[in-house]
């Protein structure tokens, strides 16, 4: 017994598991912020780097106190992430299903960094923006895995069905995330005008923007869809239901922001406001179909075994 105890994964400290915890919001955080950014058009708000306008910390104009934040919030989601990778390091190593996925987040930070000072130095060229973004939603990934993981160590009770959703779930919200970084980077949120469903008087007229912001359309019902049968299967006890209801609420509320975007006019001060919450919704989206994959993936806890029993007098 003793020998079988030795070989399970330790547990988690509580101090542990709320620092993954707080550096996965603040990977979160820090993509929404992005949006903010990006929205208010204040990336070039700190013209150099890595100090703003020649100072450690900005002048009080809008643009470079907005980039600022973003950089604040970068170094202290860095700092979290370093600190929860340390501890893993230090006491966790035989939980790689969370230090694996710290590591990893840490190890994108220098790429992330130099990527984010290269988009400055440029004046913000608008595939260098998208490389940027999906590499900060690959560290929200990351973290959220850990987050997850280090949260929860046991399989909760699923189906085969219920586990195939989730991956095509999961799947789907990548491609989703992805579309959209290419409809921001392209400009072609406005493709299809202030029409919806519709897009310019048909399905997909105007053009190739206006395709690919259709695809994007379609790809995010297709996500709900998902969220929805995953939800339903969740509701049935096929799985997991706080964890298998939260990516059906978050892609509910993202369609509802990006149909606000589309019907709110270019200028208007509610279509800013719908596209800073797309930005922090498509993050949710992704961050809580990670999380339920990690769930669904995360190692059993080692059976205990039973004792030997007694000889018999007569085997003796």
């Amino acid at each position: 017994m003793a020998a079988d105890a030795d070989t399970r994964p330790p547990e988690l400290a509580a101090g542990f598991r709320r620092l993954v915890v707080t550096a996965s919001l603040a990977v979160w955080a820090l993509v929404a912020v992005g949006g903010v950014v990006r929205v208010s058009e204040s990336g070039l708000g700190c013209p150099d780097w890595p100090l703003c306008g020649g100072r450690i910390v900005p002048s009080g104009y809008k643009e470079p106190v907005i980039e600022f934040s973003h950089r604040a919030t970068a170094a202290i989601s860095i700092a979290l992430l370093v600190a929860a990778t340390v501890w893993a390091l230090r006491r966790y190593r035989s939980r790689r299903d969370v230090l694996v996925p710290l590591a990893v987040a840490v190890a994108l930070v220098p790429f992330q960094a130099v990527l984010g000072a290269i988009v400055v130095w440029l004046e913000l060229p608008d595939r260098l923006v998208g490389v940027h973004f999906m590499v900060g939603m690959a560290m929200l990934a990351l973290a959220t895995f850990a987050a997850a993981r280090a949260v929860r160590r046991e399989v909760p009770a699923a189906s085969d069905g219920f586990r195939r959703a989730a991956l095509g779930l999961c799947g789907t919200a990548l491609l989703l995330v992805s579309l959209g970084a290419a409809v921001v980077t392209t400009d072609g949120m406005h493709a299809c005008g202030e029409e919806w469903p519709g897009c310019n008087g048909g399905v997909a007229s105007g053009g190739d923007l206006a395709v690919l912001q259709v695809v994007h359309r379609f790809t995010a019902y297709t996500v709900f869809a998902l969220a929805v049968a995953v939800l339903a299967l969740a509701l049935r006890g096929r799985g997991p239901r706080l964890a298998g209801s939260a990516p059906a609420l978050a892609a509910a509320a993202q369609i509802g922001f990006g149909v606000g975007i589309v019907l709110y006019g270019h200028g208007a001060l509610g279509h800013d406001v719908f596209r800073i919450l797309h930005v922090a919704g498509g993050a949710t989206v992704w961050a809580a179909t990670v999380a339920l994959v990690a769930l669904l993936l995360a190692p059993a806890a080692a059976p205990a075994r039973r004792p030997a029993a007694a000889a018999s007098p007569a085997g003796r």
